[in-house]
């Protein structure tokens, strides 16, 4: 089960705890973050394999179930939309039905995901292809016409496989050349992802079910590229959030819409520190270095000391890549300047 109640060391506004005695050696209190607000734009695979077995039962329900569950615990914190592919019932122009995709069928808003919910329900596995491509230009063209002056904007690509549909609506397959994709479905995908990446937006791919990591012809798999070049790969490989059982997906799951919500490289507490010198800033349990340099770890935006701190370096890209998954501010810790004085 999901459990967005006590997530990332954030405690309910407004309060204060005893913190875990480990920091520093001493009890400390934690600094509550005001979190940042996210669009999510989910696209949902719901091609003829999702029905395939997945643990106990098909990939659909188990995608069905699980994301359910993540929709009712972040839906108040993140802005969710939804949109599926490949479409049902056919296309409005030439091509085979299989090789289309249909527009958002829920809006980015919050409180959404009794809709979402809905609309996956009704999302059945349909017999076709995986017109990645197509997906993610609708959704680049969603985004291109939406301002809800929220800055960090998501896709959610949630595929069982890689792309087979051309751009135009057809069916193809990659063309590879020293061990480099020149042509192809995942050419056309990639293309899609750049486009979004100009608007901003960054993609999160989730991969549904295992060997979707395997290069081919010396290639990477086309779910690594995608990721790469989405601006939220992870940081060990595959870069992808690769899921092989339920468990997997679940767990990947609650990394993602963790690390979407942890805070920007610029953080603003709920309330000033009731001492700036005496503050420390922790990464998965690790000391981010105090660092007046601006070159790696943080330090206070000049005319707001212990109210509002920046990350700088490193630090700062492993969060914007969605490789931190747990972020603690801690009053009456006194913070190391140094790299090799974090412990």
């Amino acid at each position: 089960m999901v459990d967005a109640g006590n997530m990332n060391g954030f405690l309910a506004p407004g309060s204060w705890a005893t913190g875990d005695p480990q920091f520093c050696g001493r009890a400390t209190r934690p600094v509550l973050i005001i979190p940042k607000d996210v669009d999510m734009l989910v696209l949902f695979d719901r091609s003829g394999s999702m029905s395939r077995a997945f643990g106990g039962s098909t990939r659909f329900d188990v995608a069905r179930q699980l994301l359910d569950e993540v929709l009712a615990a972040y839906e108040g914190r993140i802005r969710f939309g939804f949109q599926q592919f490949p479409a049902r019932g056919g296309c409005t122009d030439a091509g085979p039905a299989a090789c289309c995709a249909e527009p958002f069928s829920v809006p980015v808003g919050l409180q959404s995901g009794a809709a979402i919910s809905a609309a996956i329900a009704a999302a059945a596995p349909v017999d076709g292809n995986t017109p990645t491509a197509e997906a993610l230009r609708l959704a680049a063209e969603f985004y291109a016409g939406f301002n809800d002056g929220v800055t960090e904007r998501y896709v959610l690509l949630s595929t069982d496989g890689q792309p087979s549909c051309l751009q135009d609506g057809s069916l193809g397959k990659d063309v590879i050349r020293s061990a480099k994709r020149v042509e192809g479905p995942c050419v056309d995908a990639l293309a899609q992802v750049k486009a979004l990446a100009a608007l901003n937006v960054k993609v999160i791919v989730l991969g549904i079910g295992a060997d979707l990591a395997m290069a081919e012809q010396g290639a990477p798999s086309c779910l690594e590229d995608l990721a790469k070049a989405g601006g939220a790969a992870r940081f060990d490989p595959p870069s992808f959030f690769s899921t092989a059982n339920p468990k997997d997906f679940e767990k990947a799951l609650q990394k993602i819409f963790g690390a979407v919500t942890l805070p920007s490289c610029t953080m603003v507490f709920s309330a000033p520190a009731p001492d700036a010198n005496n503050v420390s800033v922790f990464f998965d349990r690790q000391q981010i270095p105090f660092d007046r340099t601006h070159k790696e770890g943080w330090d206070w935006v000049a005319d707001q000391p212990g109210r509002t701190l920046h990350v700088y370096g490193a630090s700062c890209n492993r969060l914007e890549r969605l490789q931190v998954a747990e972020v603690d501010i801690f009053y009456g810790c006194p913070p190391c300047e140094s790299p090799g004085a974090c412990r």
